[in-house]
């Protein structure tokens, strides 16, 4: 199953004219020992979205997600092209295109963790360091993507750091939510899920992260 290991705002324009603000950047294995990244390119307008075939090999997940972070715009302009035609492109049977490989199944959401302790964003990723597309399983609740740091927490401001999660049912979303709750409670943090804060309840958390994956 392809995961999502890093996203990018754009503003590209299509052939058609189509305008695509998001660029999500994926992982899937390939074989037993490697890695394969493709990206997938959303429209502003509408849900149909379009992919490139594999764009990179690497060694593991987090050699695409690396990769991802450093494509440039000339690039993903290039990759846009390619996406459209393998889109508009007859398919064979069995194939199909234009349908994420994730957003079809699964809520993504995108949470904000502003905190001024350093130490929350690690705890909340179960891990030491921070890699941008690194990724916590949650068993039978999904997954928690790290994005990237906001900015750093200073004397008396809190730091900001952006996340995506990922659950496939209103019971993921509740376990995905216990998480949530029980990494973050006590320290003083502010979650925001699309940009609007939550109580930092189990309920409030579940609510939020459904009713932002039904818009």
């Amino acid at each position: 199953m392809a995961e999502l290991v890093h996203e990018r705002e754009i503003a590209l324009s299509g052939p058609d004219g189509t305008i695509y603000d998001r660029a999500l950047v994926y992982a899937e294995p390939n074989g037993r020992t490697t890695w394969a990244g493709f990206i997938e390119f959303v429209p502003s307008k509408g849900n149909r979205t379009v992919r490139t075939d594999h764009e990179t090999t690497q060694s593991n997940i987090e050699g695409v997600a690396y990769w991802g972070t450093g494509l440039e715009l000339v690039y993903l302009d290039g990759a846009l092209a390619r996406a459209v035609r393998r889109t508009s492109a007859p398919q064979t049977a069995g194939g199909t295109t234009g349908t994420s490989p994730v957003l079809g199944a699964e809520g993504v959401v995108h949470l904000r963790l502003e905190t001024i302790d350093p130490a929350a964003p690690l705890r909340l990723m179960k891990t030491r360091t921070l890699v941008p597309g690194q990724r916590r399983w949650i068993k039978e609740g999904g997954g928690v993507v790290y994005e990237r740091m906001v900015h750093a927490p200073s004397a008396g401001h809190p730091g900001a750091y952006d996340f995506v999660a990922q659950f496939g049912s209103e019971n993921a979303a509740g376990l995905m939510a216990n998480t949530l709750w029980n990494d973050l409670h006590g320290l003083g943090a502010r979650l925001l899920v699309e940009g609007r804060e939550v109580a930092l309840t189990n309920a409030a958390i579940k609510d939020a992260l459904l009713a932002a994956r039904a818009v």
